[in-house]
């Protein structure tokens, strides 16, 4: 599907997704010893085939993963039926903390706030990732994609984390507005890009809709944020 902007600029779009709900908590309420590995849950994939059944009419002509399993079979359940190729991509996997690190936290607000720092020169998240290492592999990586003329509207499955600094880059604002976007479980984003027809340099970018749950429009369904929820699901199973 061809775009263009009012002023002539060529305008293509990218629908960025969240991986579905998954569980970071084994039954006896530690944290799993491996988080890329973890599959959806029943209900991330109920999730997923519900946002493939609502965009069921947007015509995507290429589709980019992060390599997780999870955002992989939530890329999957979304675009089932279309003959996509979903490319897995190693640069949109999410930031990793440092196991011993997280293992020793004892205050659960440290996990429900991980994110608060990020905009401070030489954050990690939780003793791992350098927040400003993963942004410069994560731009670099979409400037690439953008870069490729041949498609125009892209689906991109990532992470929560990722997300925002996918969101940063089309606001311009980095890291500085990273803790402030929350990203629901599969849910999706819309980002719009606008190039000279003659150079092919952007324009301009705008975010057209920012963290859509088709489950859950209006945000009814839970109050929590994304990292909250996972402080009390750890919090659920040690009272348990």
């Amino acid at each position: 599907m061809l775009r263009t902007a009012f002023d002539g600029a060529r305008r293509r779009r990218i629908y960025l997704f969240r991986h579905g709900d998954v569980s970071y908590v084994d039954d006896k309420g530690n944290r799993v010893a491996d988080a890329a590995a973890v599959p959806l849950t029943d209900w991330g994939r109920e999730q997923a085939a519900l946002t493939g059944k609502a965009l069921a009419g947007i015509p995507f002509d290429r589709a980019v993963s992060s390599s997780f399993p999870r955002s992989m079979e939530t890329a999957r359940l979304i675009l089932e039926g279309r003959g996509l190729d979903i490319e897995p991509h190693d640069h949109f996997v999410e930031l990793r903390g440092d196991p011993t690190f997280r293992n020793a936290i004892t205050d659960l607000n440290e996990i429900a706030y991980s994110f608060r720092n990020a905009h401070v020169p030489g954050a990690r998240y939780n003793g791992g990732d350098s927040f400003e290492d993963v942004n410069a592999r994560v731009t670099a990586a979409l400037e690439a994609l953008v870069a490729e003329p041949e498609w125009e509207t892209l689906a991109l499955v990532a992470h929560g984390g990722i997300n925002r600094l996918v969101i940063g880059w089309a606001f311009g604002t980095g890291l500085q507005t990273f803790a402030a976007i929350d990203q629901n479980t599969c849910c999706l984003n819309v980002i719009d890009f606008d190039e000279h027809p003659e150079t092919r340099q952007i324009v301009r970018k705008s975010v057209r809709a920012l963290n859509i749950a088709v489950y859950d429009v209006v945000k009814e369904g839970n109050h929590l944020q994304s990292l909250e929820q996972i402080a009390a699901r750890l919090r659920l199973k040690a009272d348990a």
